[in-house]
């Protein structure tokens, strides 16, 4: 039997700040502690302040004990999450 993996749009809590020009931002997960990813992303998709705790719009995929969210980059970078930083709504 074979494993497969589903996906779903989901909201990441991470830190965000200015990007380089005003329809990005920067966001970096985790919020707080050792960082994993720092990446900018369009403005868009992203609820919260321009600088400060919010969240990122991401696509969620889950393979067995594995959570791993895409984020909103041209190349959609993915990074192990844990499920307590996500939610349904922003």
């Amino acid at each position: 039997m074979t494993a497969t993996a589903t996906a779903t749009d989901r909201w990441l809590t991470c830190r965000v700040d200015k990007g380089m020009f005003s329809d990005e931002r920067a966001v970096t997960y985790p919020a707080v502690g050792e960082v994993l990813v720092s990446v900018f992303v369009p403005a868009d998709a992203v609820r919260g302040p321009q600088s400060g705790l919010g969240k990122v719009r991401v696509r969620v995929v889950r393979h067995e004990s594995t959570t791993v969210a895409i984020l909103p980059t041209d190349y959609g970078e993915p990074v192990a999450v844990a499920d307590t930083d996500l939610s349904d709504a922003p």
